[in-house]
């Protein structure tokens, strides 16, 4: 073996020798002290209920009375949903005022 070698070799086992020691002496983080009462997120939980579901049709005409889409948008933004009686009556072109399902299967 080389002197060169051997120096590299001895100088690197010190190294080795001095961090290793280093680790042995420092001791581990001690974890916080656990929590006296457990809490689960689960406590309280109420699971979905369902309202009570209606016919299709009778939803859609209550949305067009009472002013469709814009209705709920106002209400989200502060303003006061209008009653069905002030909804303005809203009719496609070229489809009679009184009945837009007119022709649908009931």
């Amino acid at each position: 073996m080389s002197k060169r070698t051997r120096t590299l070799l001895l100088s690197a086992a010190a190294i080795a020798a001095v961090f290793g020691a280093r680790a042995q002496t420092q001791t581990a983080p001690v974890p916080p002290p656990l929590a006296a009462e457990y809490s689960s997120a689960f406590e309280g939980y109420k699971p979905f209920e369902a309202g009570e579901v209606r016919d299709w049709r009778k939803s859609n005409d209550a949305v067009r009375e009472i002013g469709g889409w814009r209705a709920y948008a106002r209400e989200i933004q502060g303003g006061a949903a209008p009653s069905p009686q002030a909804a303005p009556e809203r009719t496609l072109p070229g489809a009679p005022a009184a009945d837009l399902h007119q022709g649908h299967r009931k």
